[in-house]
């Protein structure tokens, strides 16, 4: 599989539920014919430390990062970027994050609804306890709530409220068009992560569905895999492509430097690159 496309949802050991050295992650998109990869850790404002870096590793991690641009710049692109969980009582130090590094891009993921790490199957049972439509509400107001903080570049695997396959019994296309209107209106990228293939719902994150109705409302997307080791980085991209332009698009979002560029996707015609401010 040769794919020109980034992979921009990369963890390491920093962030102690990852494996692997970072040489690994780089060297294994190198051998898929990515063109550019970032690695995007969690930061120390995660509600349980445990599954994030601490703050006395934030320069190393930047470093090491750093390190890997200069050792492989040769042979692909490396980011800085970063997973930002959106925690309403620690906006001011996420802001203060963000403000003293320069993060190529910042996505903003959610992981906890009220405290309940709805995304991890041991409290699976809490999707049992309330109305699943009430959930995904809650969920994707909590999107919106985050985009409207103005903080993230790139919102992360938007719809895993579904990753323990929970359904909703409703329709939910009125709620997607309202959190693509309030992503556009941001200036929002979204990340269409293919992790979701591998977790109970069986899809990427955003659904198709969700994902047409993103680009009807002209918000941009990129690509991660939510790579926790080295062989899943770049996983299914052999398909993602396809799964993108079904949904109506023709370019995937890249970064530098919180710039936004689109470019078209598989890299055809890759001269023709749009700045997109």
């Amino acid at each position: 599989m040769k794919v020109k496309l980034p992979d921009y949802h990369l963890h390491t050991t920093f962030c102690k539920h990852a494996e692997g050295s970072m040489e690994s992650y780089v060297e294994r998109a190198i051998e898929l014919g990515l063109d550019e990869i970032g690695f995007s850790d969690h930061m120390p404002v995660m509600p349980e430390p445990q599954f994030c870096m601490g703050y006395d590793q934030l320069p190393i991690y930047i470093d090491r990062v750093r390190e890997l641009q200069i050792r492989y710049e040769s042979q692909i692109s490396v980011r800085l970027g970063c997973e930002m969980d959106m925690v309403t009582d620690r906006l001011d130090e996420i802001r203060d994050i963000i403000e003293k590094n320069s993060f190529d891009y910042i996505i903003g993921s959610i992981h906890y609804l009220g405290g309940w790490p709805f995304d991890q199957k041991q409290y699976s049972h809490v999707f049992e306890t309330d109305s699943i439509d009430r959930i995904y509400e809650r969920f994707f107001n909590t999107i919106i709530e985050a985009a409207k903080t103005g903080l993230y570049d790139i919102t992360g695997h938007i719809d895993n409220i579904k990753r323990m396959g929970y359904r909703p019994a409703n329709d939910m296309s009125g709620l997607y068009e309202h959190v693509a209107e309030v992503l556009k209106s941001m200036d929002c990228t979204v990340e269409v992560n293919t992790s979701g293939i591998d977790s109970a719902a069986r899809e990427p994150y955003p659904s198709l569905e969700f994902l047409r109705i993103l680009c009807a409302k002209g918000v941009p997307v990129t690509v991660g895999s939510d790579s926790h080791n080295a062989e899943s980085v770049g996983r299914y991209y052999d398909r993602v492509s396809e799964y993108i332009k079904e949904a109506g698009y023709n370019h995937i979002a890249y970064f530098k430097g919180r710039k936004r560029i689109l470019k078209p996707i598989d890299g055809t015609n890759q001269n023709k690159e749009v700045n997109d401010e």
